[in-house]
């Protein structure tokens, strides 16, 4: 026997393994808890007694998960004691968020780690579980706050992204989002024409015959007033798949999906006789307003600039024959 084992052993003498194993358990920051096969506590660490809420282990002997959580999570629990011991392969890292009906008086609800383990004896028998716990609501907690501020971030910027697409005062798709648009159905149209397909799409341009001296006439602080109004017509007067946007002070637009040129034209003449049959009324005055439109379809050989530009130059065309 070499001195250093010789010295260890006079070192523990005073010690039985019972006393040291108790020292362990008590001492280390680690909360652990033998069960027999019927899942009552039969020995705990001081540790795992106070994650309960209780003053000494002794306390938790005899007792069962039933006695500090619900029916329902204690049974699910038991129920993976029961796996361990039958296949007598450890569960490990199992993470549950509990809520506490024992004697537990700090918190209500508890996030708790646990790794379970089969306890068999020298003769190589289940004799029951034992398992290390750790509480850990302070990490969940910071994790579900960073989840929190992440989400509300997430919303935040979809309702910048929905903003910066938003014309403020009609409430109407902007110029921005317009251009976006017809770049988006021109890829989308060409590669279903490079299929054999004909499909494609059309934009009306328009803008309000004489808005200047409508203002003038009804007040600067009307203009919102008719501005609205018009937004509101070209909403009632479209089609779902259509997109009504606005593109300059008193210039709007229609993008429209699978129209030709003939129904681009067709869908005119119903926003013309809408705008004939609902005048705006102003201060018990009835107002007939009236649109100039510009038509353009798409076709292979336009890009997105020419494609507005070609339906611009047919509103203009048309505001000199008024």
């Amino acid at each position: 026997m070499t001195n250093a084992s010789a010295s260890s052993q006079d070192f523990f003498k005073d010690f039985s393994k019972e006393n040291l194993f108790r020292i362990l358990l008590n001492q280390v920051d680690y909360s652990v808890c033998f069960k027999d096969k019927d899942h009552r506590y039969m020995l705990c660490s001081s540790s795992f007694a106070r994650l309960l809420g209780y003053k000494t282990p002794d306390e938790l002997v005899g007792k069962d998960l039933s006695s500090f959580i619900p029916e329902d999570d204690a049974k699910e629990h038991t129920e993976c004691e029961e796996r361990v011991m039958d296949s007598k392969t450890p569960v490990l890292h199992l993470e549950k968020h509990l809520e506490l009906s024992g004697a537990r008086t700090t918190l209500e609800t508890i996030w708790l780690s646990t790794s379970i383990y089969p306890l068999i004896d020298e003769k190589g028998e289940v004799r029951g579980t034992w398992s290390i716990t750790k509480d850990i609501s302070e990490e969940k907690n910071t994790e579900q706050k960073l989840m929190q501020k992440n989400k509300q971030c997430d919303e935040l910027n979809s309702r910048i992204q929905v903003l910066s697409t938003i014309d403020e005062e009609t409430g109407l798709y902007n110029r921005k989002y317009f251009e976006e648009m017809i770049q988006r159905n021109m890829r989308l149209f060409s590669r279903v024409r490079g299929r054999g397909y004909s499909a494609g799409f059309s934009i009306i341009l328009m803008d309000i015959d004489h808005f200047t001296k409508l203002c003038t006439d009804h007040g600067a602080q009307k203009r919102e007033v008719i501005l609205q109004y018009v937004a509101d017509i070209l909403r009632a007067s479209s089609r779902s798949a259509d997109d009504v946007f606005r593109v300059g002070n008193d210039e709007f637009a229609l993008l429209l999906s699978d129209t030709g040129i003939t129904g681009a034209k067709v869908l005119a003449g119903r926003i013309k006789s809408r705008f004939l049959r609902t005048p705006l009324v102003i201060d018990d005055k009835t107002i007939y307003i009236s649109l100039s439109f510009g038509f353009s379809t798409f076709e292979d050989q336009l890009d997105a600039s020419e494609l507005i530009m070609k339906a611009d130059q047919d509103l203009f065309n048309a505001k000199k024959e008024r």
